[in-house]
């Protein structure tokens, strides 16, 4: 599977099953994710543009305010897809 972080113009293999914010800290992607991973904040907010991405969780839904934005901490890679950095603050 390949995912490409269409703002930074760059494309990754990665597992499947692996969250996107494994996938960020492995090749080097700036992602902030204040609270390590646990979907305590919504520092590691992308949102999908193209492709699929695993179900949403239902830690994620307060962070989230628009269609298509995911935690990456949470966002299972589960076909390819195409995502673009939103932080939240």
């Amino acid at each position: 599977m390949r995912v490409t972080f269409e703002d930074l113009g760059r494309s990754f293999e990665a597992e499947p099953g692996g969250t996107l914010l494994d996938l960020a800290e492995r090749e080097g992607v700036p992602m902030e994710a204040a609270c390590g991973g646990f979907a305590g904040c919504n520092t590691c907010r992308v949102r999908l543009i193209a492709g699929a991405l695993g179900p949403e969780d239902e830690a994620e839904a307060p962070f989230l305010d628009a269609p298509g934005q995911r935690l990456a901490c949470q966002a299972r890679i589960v076909a390819d897809a195409v995502v673009r950095l939103d932080p939240g603050s």
